[in-house]
């Protein structure tokens, strides 16, 4: 999809509520492309979940407080870009992202009943780019492959660890925009990741 086009789809997706609403229809075939390897298609994708918040409603059913449910966001977003792979377009792509978030839900209820607190500099599932998936070469190709705009927050949040106010005073945004550009950069990351295996 050309720049412009990617713009129009954009303002077009902007209908889909919450739930997937009417213009569900409209993410489709995009998450099939994503699914087909276009990092195009699944920047856009990732764009749409996290802008449009399509997988609050379903994480917010399980998940009641707010640190809990962004966290649970965020690594839904890793979670689409590591198995969009698996997304064969037999059920809307909202169905699918809804299974995906109440697995996500689920998973971190059951990881806070069974673990010991976290430290309040404990970054959670989403911020760990697994050194289990790869070496430290391969995370930071998958970092410096990034585009400008999501590289330099991860950057920031991921490698020199700044809290996220000041990865927002340091890039310009305001916090709420620096915390989508992290979350969408490690989850492009994570698709670069899978990608190389």
């Amino acid at each position: 999809m050309t720049d412009l086009g990617a713009r129009r789809w954009r303002q077009q997706v902007t209908t889909v509520g919450p739930d997937g609403g009417d213009r569900a229809d409209l993410l489709d075939p995009v998450a099939l492309r994503a699914a087909a390897g276009d990092v195009g298609a699944l920047d856009d994708l990732l764009w749409a979940v996290d802008e449009l918040k399509l997988a609050r409603r379903t994480i917010r059913r399980l998940v009641v407080a707010d640190a809990d449910a962004e966290e649970v966001e965020q690594d839904v977003l890793v979670a689409v870009a590591e198995t969009i792979a698996g997304f064969r377009g037999e059920a809307r792509f909202t169905t699918w992202l809804h299974q995906v978030a109440r697995h996500k839900a689920i998973a971190a209820l059951r990881r806070r009943d069974q673990a010991t607190p976290l430290r309040d500099d404990d970054m959670g599932d989403a911020a760990r780019i697994s050194s289990t998936i790869a070496t430290r070469t391969a995370l930071d190709g998958a970092i410096g492959g990034l585009p400008d705009l999501y590289r330099d927050a991860v950057l920031l949040r991921d490698v020199e660890r700044c809290p996220y106010a000041e990865v927002a005073a340091r890039l310009g945004l305001n916090v709420n925009t620096a915390k989508s550009r992290v979350a969408r950069g490690r989850a492009l990351a994570a698709a670069a990741l899978r990608d190389a295996r």
